[in-house]
């Protein structure tokens, strides 16, 4: 029996960034974090919520801002990315330009909302979209959102 074309189609794969002080989930204020209780539970949250919408999910933390680079040159088989820049939200411009220059979809993430505190997030201007102040649940939406971008952009 012949598979049909979507039943073919490869599934879409995500690489998730997590930046500076992301290790320190489970320790952080929970009106402000959430309930999550590590940077691995969470990863496993997006890992779980993309294999319900049938996607791979690449997860990649570093402190290290040049980790981050790297790792996004080297992995040129993503569909796009969902990112949470931690502490580079506010100076982050090698990040911001590798990412700019894939010339995929990026949507970005923050577990407070980072502008009611009258800043703004240096990757805001070059993403898709952004979801703040949801905790870990804005992972979620960000990657319901991110998939249903790729997947319009693809239909044409």
């Amino acid at each position: 029996m012949m598979e049909t074309a979507p039943a073919m189609a490869r599934r879409h794969r995500i690489m998730l960034l997590n930046g500076l002080n992301m290790t320190n989930l489970g320790r952080r204020d929970p009106h402000i974090y959430g309930t999550i209780g590590s940077l691995a539970e969470l990863e496993e949250l997006v890992r779980a919520t993309g294999e319900g919408l049938g996607v791979d999910v690449l997860a990649i933390h570093s402190n290290d801002e040049g980790a981050l680079v790297d790792a996004i040159e080297e992995h040129d088989d993503v569909d796009g990315y969902l990112i949470n820049p931690g502490g580079l939200w506010a100076y982050g411009l090698p990040t911001r330009t590798a990412l700019a220059e894939t010339g995929r979809p990026v949507s970005e993430v923050h577990f407070a909302n980072i502008y009611a505190t009258g800043h703004e997030s240096t990757f805001t201007d070059t993403v898709r979209g952004t979801v703040m102040g949801a905790r870990e649940h804005g992972y979620v939406a960000a990657l319901v959102a991110l998939v249903a971008t790729i997947d319009a952009e693809r239909a044409g």
